[in-house]
């Protein structure tokens, strides 16, 4: 092996090294032709498709943080709401507990003044069965004293004039 070229002694043969590195050559060019581009473009679609995928979920993430914003929202504004329900409702308890009270009031002074009124007509009645009475009684009174002495005009005067002191006696 000791004919000249350094690459022999190695046992490296050089006609077989330049025909494996053109054959690697034609291999690398038929698989960068058919393969390579193929290659490429699937490795393309898949960095397009993850990159979609990421920005979806970015956007999902954000309209969910957007949601949940709303939800809290309406949340708060149904509680305000049922809070104004709940004093609109203390409000009217109040007013029909005011207006309740109120007729209560107006029926009890009714029943008073009812009351008032039959009294003062029992009283009044009372008092002109009293004035009767005392009239009768002064007239038997006046008739057993004087016994026949008068005559029909003096005894109407005297009881004219006894009349006339009981209604003064009732009246004061």
């Amino acid at each position: 092996m000791g004919d000249g070229n350094p690459l022999g002694a190695l046992g490296i043969n050089v006609n077989t090294l330049i025909m494996q590195v053109v054959n690697f050559g034609v291999l690398l060019l038929v698989l960068y032709l058919v393969g390579y581009k193929r290659f490429l473009k699937t490795m393309d679609k898949r960095s397009q498709l993850i990159k979609e995928s990421l920005e979806a979920g970015e956007r999902a993430k954000l309209e969910a943080a957007s949601a949940e914003k709303e939800v809290a929202l309406k949340i708060e504004e149904a509680s305000a709401s049922g809070q104004k329900i709940v004093e609109q409702a203390s409000k009217t308890a109040e007013e029909v507990r005011r207006r309740v009270e109120a007729d209560a009031r107006k029926e009890a002074e009714a029943i008073i003044e009812k009351a008032r009124a039959e009294t003062k007509r029992e009283k009044e009645e009372a008092m002109s069965e009293l004035r009767k009475e005392v009239a009768d009684l002064a007239v038997a009174v006046a008739g057993k004293a004087i016994s026949q002495s008068l005559d029909a005009n003096t005894q109407k005067t005297l009881i004219d004039n006894v009349m006339k002191e009981a209604v003064s006696l009732g009246k004061g």
